[in-house]
């Protein structure tokens, strides 16, 4: 047979509480998931991290105001493409603010579709007439989010504080348990200067092969995983921090040039948050680019100590044929690595993508976060193509380690998803990893069933309607490597524009840590909670969420988690665990 696979917050949120008015106010929609995943170019949720969720329920409670936003931003929240913000901007210029998400939907770039997945995060508020330029938004802002958890006897807390000044200067501050914590200052400019930051930030830059940080996805499903998304520097505001940079950076505009300079120190976040023995470094460069309607091209270097890299990217669109690529010198170790691919509308809702990639084994991944089979960009050649249709895709990738070709992988993933009815919507996802070289973990199998329903309406290629609405999931999934391992839940809820709540079971059988189930969990928006499910047992989780009017302006949502895991199907006894969760945010 094949071998397969607390109650230490209450005297903080007392007060709050007491000066909240006791009105329930219409709250915004915290799921989109399914727009989430188009966005990042996961193919689950699984595939997510905690800073990537982070950054997308940010813009779902704080909406990117589109006619008043510079081009430097719009690159760095990451929802529009840098063609995208281009075709944007050359149409705000003709013909003034765009007024509704049909005309949005109008503009080259902008499809229907795409309009469609992306409007909830997006504002149209307008300050001006029609035709005219639009000036600056009014207004202090602030935002301050606080939540803790008790799991056995283990509490960790954390608590965030984020203040926009007319649009202009932003402060933000984020930490959380033991130690970790980031924060800065951003200034957004009118004419030349897009931003500067001072504090945490992350770069972006090209197709990842020269600065690459935040969220890599490893693997290829939909076609916005076959290429990176560039936000060039952008602020982070994270619980943690982890993988940006801690410096001083900004970038300049004048006319379609767009020049971007920073100076980071690694290891000085290790050292401020008590890591003596971290040793401090500087890390300095800048990059130039070119962004016009239908193509972009940038060159970017960067140094520090002995390691360097230089490195040039480019991406064109043409006719709905959208190619790009990135090459990049690894200085220290005299390497080249290069990745190029395309992207092809075939008519009636197809697409092709196709991406090749060369990494050499000597060359620096540290900092870089390119397409890539395995987990680093380095020690690969590969090639993937993909085909893509409403929803439905198909990819297969085939690489091998460029120091041992003896190591060969090939990945095949199938998602097909199936209307049935308005309201319910059955969704297959099919997993094949081949890996001959292994010994005893050649096959990886995995198989999906998702029956996703909603009271009001769900499309197997928009996602759920919003509103308020019934909601349901239940999920069979399989894995075959080691052993045959499996894993169901059912999960059933309730959203209107006053709360939320949903409640789930779940039940697992894993009897090797090597087949172990990674499983998403609904829990407070900004949170990411992926457990790896192993050994046999069931657990159960219970999520709640209220929104509160504050005085005139201001708002407070709660929300509330709570999850146990027993094992009792098991032949050698392991502990149960549990888990509380409290969080607040309030905004003013």
């Amino acid at each position: 047979m094949r071998n397969f696979k607390s109650l230490l917050s209450l005297p903080f949120l007392l007060p709050v509480l007491l000066t909240c008015v006791p009105v329930l106010v219409p709250a915004q929609n915290e799921d989109n998931m399914g727009s989430i995943l188009m966005l990042s170019g996961a193919s689950s949720e699984e595939d997510l991290d905690e800073q990537e969720l982070e950054r997308f329920h940010h813009y779902l409670s704080h909406p990117l105001p589109i006619n008043l936003a510079s081009r430097s931003r719009l690159v760095s929240s990451g929802l529009l493409s840098q063609y995208q913000v281009a075709s944007l901007n050359d149409y705000r210029s003709r013909y003034g603010d765009v007024l509704s998400f049909s005309e949005l939907a109008t503009i080259e770039g902008f499809s229907p579709e795409f309009v469609k997945r992306i409007k909830p995060f997006l504002s149209l508020v307008s300050r001006s007439e029609p035709g005219k330029p639009a000036g600056d938004s009014l207004g202090i802002r602030h935002e301050a989010t606080a939540r803790v958890s008790v799991k056995r006897k283990t509490i960790n807390y954390g608590a965030k504080y984020r203040a926009s000044f007319r649009e202009r200067i932003v402060v933000s501050a984020a930490a959380r348990s033991p130690s970790s914590w980031s924060g800065g200052v951003t200034f957004y400019g009118k004419r030349y200067l897009g931003k500067a930051v001072l504090g945490d930030y992350n770069l972006r830059m090209g197709q990842g092969l020269s600065l690459w940080s935040g969220m890599s996805l490893t693997g290829f499903s939909t076609s916005s995983s076959f290429s990176r998304r560039p936000t060039g520097l952008s602020p982070t505001w994270s619980w943690s921090g982890i993988g940006s940079h801690r410096g001083a950076a900004a970038d300049f505009q004048a006319g379609r040039l767009m020049l971007t300079t920073f100076i980071s120190f690694p290891g000085l976040r290790g050292q401020m948050e008590g890591d003596r023995k971290t040793p401090v470094t500087t890390l300095g460069g800048a990059s130039i680019g070119w962004f016009g309607k239908n193509g972009q091209a940038a060159l970017t270097a960067w140094l520090s100590g002995v390691k360097g890299k230089v490195s040039a990217d480019y991406r064109y669109n043409l006719y709905g044929v959208d190619v790009f690529g990135e090459t990049a010198f690894d200085a220290y170790s005299h390497s080249l690595a290069s990745v190029a691919g395309a992207s092809a509308l075939l008519g009636e809702g197809w697409r092709l993508n196709a991406v090749a990639r060369l990494y050499p084994k000597t060359f620096d991944s540290s900092l870089a976060g390119a397409v890539r089979s395995w987990t680093k960009t380095s020690d690969e050649r590969g090639v993937a193509l993909g085909i893509e249709r409403y929803g439905a895709y198909f990819t297969a990738d085939l690489a091998f380690k460029e120091g041992d070709k003896s190591k060969k992988q090939c990945k095949l993933l199938l998602k097909v998803p199936a209307q049935i009815g308005d309201k319910t919507v059955l969704s297959l996802r099919m997993t094949e990893r081949i890996r001959p070289y292994e010994e005893y973990l050649v096959y990886k199998t995995g198989a999906r069933l998702d029956l996703d329903y909603s009271s009001a309406g769900i499309s197997s290629r928009y996602g759920e309607s919003d509103g308020e609405a019934w909601k349901a999931r239940a999920r069979i999934e399989g894995l075959l490597c080691r052993s045959l391992a499996g894993l169901s839940y059912l999960e059933l809820g309730r959203k209107t524009d006053r709360f939320s709540a949903y409640l789930r079971g779940t039940l697992f059988i894993v009897d090797n840590w090597d087949d172990r189930i990674y499983s998403y969990e609904r829990d407070a928006p900004g949170n990411f909670t992926v457990p790896a499910y192993y050994g046999r047992g069931y657990s159960v989780a219970a999520v709640g969420g209220g929104k509160f009017r504050m005085g005139k302006k201001g708002t407070l949502k709660v929300y509330f988690r709570a999850s146990v895991v027993r094992y009792p199907f098991m032949r050698d006894p392991k502990p149960p665990s549990g888990e509380v969760k409290l969080q607040a945010v309030t905004s003013f």
